[in-house]
């Protein structure tokens, strides 16, 4: 069974946009009305809100369904998959400045700088 609850999320030019969560068992989708949202990108709104970060809320009053997104997102394999986003986007950001080094290593060798 299929539930999909809505939340209001603050955009840069201060309205708001709306991400629907469709929560079941244990998986859950995402759906965004912002450009990207539209496009079927994974926008900002949404993982803010997979994130945890409340400051998104455009309404505060909405506490309560941002806690149960968060509770479900619990028993899903989004934790995992987040955890090896971050541990990649790290392993990409060393390697880019070993890159910058060697190459400016590489530089100052062949250039004699």
């Amino acid at each position: 069974m299929e539930n999909c609850v809505k939340i209001l999320a603050k955009s840069s030019s201060g309205n708001s946009y709306t991400v629907r969560f469709y929560l079941e068992e244990n998986e859950i989708s995402a759906f965004c009305t912002c450009p990207a949202g539209e496009s079927r990108k994974l926008c900002k709104h949404v993982m803010q809100i997979i994130n945890g970060d409340d400051s998104i809320l455009y309404d505060s009053n909405q506490k309560k369904v941002f806690m149960k997104i968060i509770y479900h997102i619990q028993r899903t394999n989004i934790p995992f998959l987040l955890s090896e986003l971050n541990e990649s986007e790290i392993l990409l950001e060393n390697a880019q400045k070993n890159a910058k080094k060697a190459k400016k290593a590489f530089e100052k060798e062949v250039l004699k700088k």
